[in-house]
């Protein structure tokens, strides 16, 4: 199977997001502190008979509310920014991988470079709503969005039965 992969800005949008919110999870950490935040604001109004508690408890609520607004606002201007220097408007050719039953490599080539991966040593396939990422390391990932894909159900066939299902994670 020989995939030529033409990204798109949507494409890469979605990775993105895909990889800092969903497999990443970096959303914990602000949702966290503004639980907590909020949690000691709302004890600090129960406390509104003691002199200064609902002012304490408006700063607590402002700040722990703020916080969080502030970074994914910026996490988002960030992704915008990271989407524009990719130059993916209009889409264009990537990389090119090859793979198939028969093989126990992955071929992957562009204008500058070919290299080839052992299945073994990939790390972790995602099948998502809109591509399947191929992550040969835990921080470097191929994309295969299944717009570009004839049978994309073959194509996750044949990752599934080159990796185990551990390494292996379907969108339900």
């Amino acid at each position: 199977m020989t995939i030529a992969v033409h990204l798109s800005e949507s494409n890469f949008r979605n990775f993105l997001i895909f990889n800092i919110i969903k497999r990443l999870k970096l959303y914990k950490s602000p949702v966290i502190f503004a639980s907590i935040m909020s949690v000691s604001a709302f004890i600090s109004f129960l406390m509104h008979h003691v002199e200064g508690a609902v002012m304490l408890g408006s700063v607590l609520l402002l700040v722990g509310l703020g916080v969080p607004v502030v970074y994914f606002v910026n996490f988002f201007a960030a992704l915008k920014k990271q989407v524009k220097l990719q130059d993916l408007n209009p889409p264009r050719l990537v990389y090119t991988i090859q793979f198939s039953d028969e093989s126990d490599f992955i071929e992957i080539s562009n204008d500058k470079e070919q290299v080839r991966y052992q299945w073994k040593e990939v790390y972790h396939a995602y099948y998502e709503k809109d591509a399947i990422y191929l992550f040969i390391t835990k921080d470097r990932a191929f994309l295969l969005p299944l717009s570009l894909l004839e049978n994309s159900e073959e194509a996750w066939s044949i990752i599934e039965g080159k990796l185990d299902n551990e390494r292996c994670t379907r969108k339900q």
